[in-house]
C-alpha cells in the first residue's frame, strides 16, 4: 500500500487484536474505508497489522463506541521521533531541515541504471542520455520522458526502442538494440555440415535441400541452400532453416599435463576506500599496494538508502586486492585421469549437444609429460551449422 517513506513521514503503529474480535475489526475497517497493511495472523487466531497514525486516530474514535479491543505493539515514524524529543528544539529543527532537503531532492535524478543486457557499454548509453538532458542531478519536472525516448531512438539509430522509468530518485533504463531483431534475422545463409556422416533423414523449413537420405557427407559440405529458384527462372536469397540427422563417427581427445600451475593466495590483502557523491569521488583510505605483486581485485559498492527504498547519491566504494603466488604442482596418474574425464564431459556437452549416443570406445595413453584420453563416439545428431551468404 503506502511506501515506507510515506509511512515514516505520517507515522504508523503496529496493532494487535485478539481472535474473539478479529473478524469484526476487519469488517469494520473495511466498511469505514480504513486502510491497513502487512496483515499477519498467528496460529492462535490473533491478528496484527500496520496502520498510519491518522488512520489509527479515526479507528480509535470508532472503537470507543464498541467492545472491540486493540493493543498498540509499537510506534514508528517522524511524529513519534519529534514527540520523544520535543524538548530538544535543535534536534527537531535539524530533522525538519533534513526532511525538507530529502523532499526537495526528490525532484532530481540521483542515479541512472541500465537494466538491459546490451552489447553497447552501459556508460555509453548513459552518456547518450546525458546529451539529451537526462543525467545525474537533472531536474525531473524539466524532462519529458516520452519525448526523451523518442529522441534517443531518432538520434542513436542502432537502437529500436528505449524506456526510462523513474523510481524514487533513480532512473531505470531499458533498451533494445536493433541488430537483435533486424539485421541478423534477415541475413541470408546456408546450412553446412559440422561433422561428416551418413544422412538418416532431414527436414527443411526454409531453403532447398542438397542431400538425400543415405548420402555420405563430410565436414563443410552444403546441406541446405539459401539460394532458391523462383518460378520465373530467377532466384531469391533466404535464411535456410532445417534439421539434417546423420550417423556420425566423432573422435574427441583431451590431454592433461602432469605438471601444472595454480594460484595460491598468501593471505595478504590491500584495500582502497572511496566516498562517491554523484559523479565525484573522494579517496579517504588506501593501503600501499606493492607494484611487483600478483593480485586479484574485487570491487564493492554500498549505496546509502533512506527508508529502505530511496537510493541516495552517496555510496562507499572499496577495492580489495588479494595477493597470490603461482606454484607448480604435479598430478598423479589417477588425478590426471580424473581431470581428463571431467574435461571430456564438458567437451562432449559443447561439441555434441543433444547427440544420441550409439557406442563409445575409449583409449588411454600415458606419456612422460601427460595423460591423453580419446573417445571414438558413434552417435546420431543434427549436423547442420549456419554459414552466411556473402551478398556484397
Amino acid at each position: 500500500m503506502s511506501s515506507l517513506g510515506v509511512k515514516w513521514l505520517w507515522g504508523y503503529r503496529k496493532l494487535r487484536c485478539e481472535r474473539l474480535h478479529s473478524v469484526r475489526l476487519l469488517n469494520l475497517m473495511m466498511q469505514k474505508g480504513i486502510d491497513y497493511f502487512d496483515l499477519e495472523r498467528t496460529e492462535e487466531g490473533e491478528i496484527s497489522f500496520l496502520l498510519l497514525e491518522k488512520e489509527y486516530k479515526i479507528l480509535m474514535s470508532i472503537l470507543d463506541k464498541t467492545d472491540i479491543k486493540v493493543y498498540s505493539v509499537y510506534c514508528r515514524g517522524v511524529p513519534f521521533v519529534i514527540k520523544a524529543h520535543r524538548n530538544r528544539g535543535g534536534l527537531v529543527f535539524g530533522l525538519a531541515i533534513y526532511l525538507t532537503i530529502i523532499f526537495l531532492s526528490s525532484f532530481f535524478i540521483w542515479d541512472i541504471k541500465v537494466v538491459s543486457t546490451t552489447d553497447t557499454p552501459h556508460n555509453v548509453i548513459i552518456k547518450n542520455l546525458e546529451a539529451l538532458g537526462c543525467y545525474e542531478g537533472a531536474f525531473v519536472p524539466s524532462i519529458d520522458f516520452e519525448n526523451l525516448c523518442i529522441d534517443y531512438v531518432d538520434k542513436y539509430t542502432d537502437f529500436s526502442w528505449v524506456s526510462v522509468n523513474l523510481k524514487g530518485t533513480v532512473a531505470y533504463v531499458e533498451i533494445q538494440e536493433k541488430k537483435l531483431y533486424g539485421e541478423e534475422a534477415d541475413t541470408p545463409r546456408n546450412l553446412i555440415a559440422s561433422y561428416g556422416g551418413i544422412i538418416e533423414d532431414y527436414s527443411v523449413y526454409e531453403g532447398r535441400s542438397q542431400v538425400e537420405t543415405g548420402n555420405v557427407v563430410k565436414r563443410g559440405d552444403l546441406l541446405v541452400s539459401g539460394i532458391v529458384d523462383n518460378k520465373d527462372g530467377d532466384f531469391r536469397l533466404c535464411r535456410a532453416k532445417g534439421e539434417v540427422m546423420a550417423t556420425v563417427d566423432a573422435a574427441l581427445t583431451v590431454e592433461v599435463p602432469f605438471s601444472y600451475q595454480k594460484q595460491i593466495y598468501t593471505g595478504r590483502c590491500f584495500e582502497e576506500k572511496r566516498i562517491r557523491f554523484f559523479n565525484l569521488t573522494f579517496p579517504y583510505f588506501s593501503d600501499d599496494v606493492p607494484k611487483d605483486i600478483n593480485c586479484t581485485s574485487l570491487e564493492e559498492v554500498a549505496s546509502a538508502v533512506l527508508f529502505e527504498e530511496i537510493e541516495l547519491p552517496l555510496s562507499l566504494e572499496k577495492t580489495a586486492y588479494r595477493e597470490y603466488t603461482v606454484k607448480d604442482f604435479v598430478y598423479s596418474e589417477e588425478e590426471a585421469k580424473a581431470a581428463a574425464e571431467a574435461l571430456m564431459k564438458r567437451k562432449i556437452s559443447k561439441e555434441l549437444p543433444n547427440a544420441e549416443l550409439i557406442s563409445v570406445e575409449t583409449s588411454e595413453k600415458t606419456t612422460e609429460s601427460s595423460y591423453i584420453l580419446t573417445l571414438n563416439i558413434k552417435c546420431r545428431m543434427d549436423i547442420t551449422t549456419p554459414a552466411e551468404i556473402e551478398t556484397n
